[in-house]
Parts: C-alpha cells; structure tokens; sequence
C-alpha cells in the first residue's frame, strides 16, 4: 500500500495542472484586479496576474484602454514544460478593441514570457509611438521567449503592427509565433520607420533545434513608411521584415511561411543582416505569395518583391511572386521579383513562380533548374484590399476569403505556388515549430505539421548550391 501511495504521489506531482479559465473586462464592465478573475462577474481589469500554461484568459467583448496592456502589465506564466502559452483570448472574434490615443503607447506589449493573444483588434488614433501588438524584454536583465500572436487584427498602427525588439545587447525575444493575423497600414509613424511584421534583433534564449521564429498565416498589406521617417529616407514599409537578425549573434531556425504579402511601401517579404557571427540563424522562406510591393517609391537598393540583404544561409522555394512597374522605388531602379544582396554560396533559391513583364526575375543570383519565369498567373483579381473590417465574421482567414481569392492563381502551373489555404488535419512538417503542437490553437490559421512521420519531403539542406 505504501509504495502504491507513493506511485500515486508521484505520478500526481508529475502531471500538469488542469488548465483554468479566467475573466476579463473592462472597467466600465467590472473589471478589477481585486476580483479572483475566476468569473464573468468578478473578472480581472488587466492580465497582471499568475497563472500557468494552459489557463485561458477570456476577454469579455468590448473596448478596452491600451494602458492596462503595456509592459509591466503580464503576469508570470508558470510553465514547467517550456512548450505551452497561457492565452488572452477575446471571447468573441475581433469583438475586444483597443484604440491607441495618445503619444508613445503601445496597445499589447507582452513582457513576461508563455503568453499567446487571440481575437483582438488594435488601432490606433495617434501614430507617434504605437505599435499595436509587441513582445519586449521588461528590463535590460530578461529574454522573454514563447509567445504567440494569432486570429488578431492590426487595423493601422504607427511602429508596426506585429513587432519584436531587444533592450539591451543579447537581452531581446526568441521563440515568437505569428500565426493567422492581418498587419494592416501599421508603418505611419514619420519618427521612426517600421513595416507591417518586425522581428528585430532576435536574442537566443537557448539554442535547441527546431523552428524558433515562425510568421505562417499572416495577410499583409498598405504597410507604407512616410518619407521622411526617422529624419530619412525610409528604410522599412516592408510587408514581413527579419530586421538585423544576427547582431546578436541569433543562431535560431526562422521560418516565413504561407503568408500573402502585397502594395507594401517596400519589400513584401525582406530578411536582412543575418551575418557576421557564426553560426547565423538557418531562414526558410516558402509558400508565400507576394504582388506589387515596392509602392513607396523611396528604396534605391536592392528593390526586389522578396530581398534577401546580407542574408546567409537562407532558403527561398514555392513562393509565388509578381512584381508590378518595370522600373520604380527611387527613379528609374528595377524591380526584380526575388532580389539577393551581399549573399553568399549558402543561399539557395530554388522552386520559386516568378513574373516579371520586362523580365526582371532575379537579381544578384542565376536562375537555374526549378524557378519557373515568363508566365502570367494570372490572378483572379489582384486588388489591393480596403481596410479590413472582420466584426461579421468568425476569424482572419474567413474575414479574408475575398483577399484568398483574388489572388488565387488561374494558371494552373501557378496553383501549387504561393499560399495554400490551411489544411484541416495535421501533417508532418519538420519546418514547423515542435513546441507549437502542443499549444490549442484556433482551428483553420495553419495547417498543424506537429504530427511524426513523413508526409511532406524533406526540405533540402542549404550545403552551397546557389540557385537550382
């Protein structure tokens, strides 16, 4: 009997806890943080409380003050496992807003580690300062690491609508998913120059192997510097921007996969500066679709749809790109589908769509055996999207389904190209983050590659061939 208790102990202080739900609203609706948050009738005001991986913080619909989100505001998330997230999660989809409305606040500014935020909605009525969702460090001493953006709307921001950055050197973020959101006109802000997605000076917080950084899912669009911002020439208003990956000395694997990028200020997709220090991170940019970028006119070089700048060890393949002018950015500079600056032999770019009227497919690499060029896809209907208004429907990919199909492929060589709408069931994916199958994610933003086997074909190792 004794050494059954004992199994029964350990077996007790072993398992996880069962995950709990709490509440919150705002203060107009009840919200305190005196409550015990454990009901809709004594919810919390802001999520600056303990909790653990798992437990779910159910946002009551309505508007709330940025104020009760910024940094110093989360609380620590106990997570033995190291592979979960405790969400913020609006109770009804794009049903809990948060208006920036004065200078140098930011919205969601998570600064504690294993939290994930879905169904929310950030504007932002005064531009200088705000970026609507950000992880930061909360002092010059603490990484923060695991945490998920997904099902949210960045519905016009100043500094960038989904963002990372460093507090001092090799005090930053690491482990960030970007999953299933829309990062709408979120570069207004003429003091500073940001891009619709920022990653920024990433900082190991360990360095395990598997997919640290991972942007899947995401529809970007109107992401337009000012000109000037920050006392210059714009630098950024790109659609997804890997911005100084590796001053740090990052060495994580960082994948951008499945997103729709298009009429961004510059790059629709750009990484840069991952270089310099050994080992650089390992970057993989697939399945992406990417139209008519470079709308600032403001970028003299490179001036490419996906720019790889000092990008080492980076592997492009199945996107699907078409640019638009022949000439533009800053004059009469071409634009080029896929552009590789200062790169080296560990780049490969292979199995891209590309479409460029005056041919200007690749820059500063060959074409070779697998990138397909000279056909039109011929896209349904290529406009670029209003800003996004979701309130009727139940999630980004289902408030986006027009923005699907208009640049849905007609040319049938094109179909396997770019983004593909998300698979009902898991897959196997060595690319996708491992620590992200155990998280409970909202269904239809990705398809979840957590499952073990082989069912998609490995991807093919970055040993030195250039383009093929």
């Amino acid at each position: 009997m004794k050494k059954l208790a004992l199994a029964f102990l350990l077996y007790t202080l072993a398992s996880p806890a069962l995950a709990t739900t709490y509440y919150l609203a705002p203060a107009a609706a009840g919200g305190r943080d005196s409550n015990n948050g454990t009901s809709a009738v004594t919810p919390w005001l802001t999520p600056n409380h303990r909790v653990n991986c798992g437990d779910v913080i159910l946002a009551t619909p309505g508007t709330y003050a940025e104020e009760n989100f910024r940094s110093g505001q989360w609380g620590v998330v106990n997570c033995s496992t190291g592979n979960n997230v405790a969400w913020l999660k609006c109770a009804t989809f794009d049903a809990c807003k948060i208006n920036i409305s004065s200078a140098g606040h930011n919205a969601m500014t998570l600064t504690e580690s294993y939290w994930g935020i879905q169904g929310w909605e950030v504007t932002a009525s005064y531009i200088s300062g705000s970026q609507c969702f950000e992880a930061f460090p909360p002092d010059f001493t603490h990484t923060v690491h695991h945490i998920i953006f997904a099902n949210n709307i960045a519905n016009g921001c100043g500094d960038g609508g989904f963002t990372t950055g460093a507090s001092a050197a090799n005090v930053g973020t690491d482990y960030i998913a970007i999953i299933g959101n829309i990062a709408y006109n979120a570069a207004q802000d003429d003091s500073n120059c940001y891009s619709g997605i920022d990653i920024t000076v990433p900082v190991n917080s360990d360095t395990n192997p598997g997919t640290h950084i991972y942007i899947a899912g995401n529809f970007v669009w109107g992401n337009i510097d000012p000109n000037p911002c920050s006392h210059t020439v714009p630098t950024d208003g790109q659609g997804i921007n890997l911005d100084t990956v590796n001053d740090y000395s990052y060495s994580g694997q960082i994948v951008i996969d499945n997103n729709i990028s298009v009429f961004n200020g510059a790059a629709g997709i750009q990484s840069f500066l991952n270089t310099g220090r050994s080992p650089n991170a390992r970057i993989y940019i697939r399945y992406n679709t990417v139209y008519k970028n470079q709308k600032g006119g403001v970028n003299a070089y490179p001036c490419a749809e996906i720019n790889l700048n000092y990008s080492l060890s980076t592997e492009v393949y199945s996107n699907l790109v078409e640019t638009g002018a022949t000439t533009g950015c800053r004059g009469t500079v071409r634009i080029y589908a896929l552009g590789v600056t200062n790169g080296n032999l560990t780049d490969v770019i292979h199995g891209n769509f590309l479409y460029s009227t005056a041919g200007n497919n690749i820059s500063g690499a060959n074409g070779g055996p697998g990138n397909l060029s000279g056909t039109n896809p011929n896209f349904t209907n290529p406009v670029q999207p209003s800003a996004p208004n979701c309130g009727s429907t139940s999630s980004v990919p289902n408030c986006m389904a027009m923005v699907i199909a208009n640049f849905t492929p007609q040319a049938a060589v094109a179909a396997v190209y770019g983004y593909q709408p998300p698979l009902s069931h898991s897959t196997s994916d060595p690319l996708f983050p491992q620590w992200r199958c155990n998280v409970n994610l909202p269904a239809g933003l990705v398809t979840m590659g957590g499952l073990a086997g082989a069912s998609l074909p490995p991807s093919p190792t970055i040993t030195g061939a250039q383009v093929w």
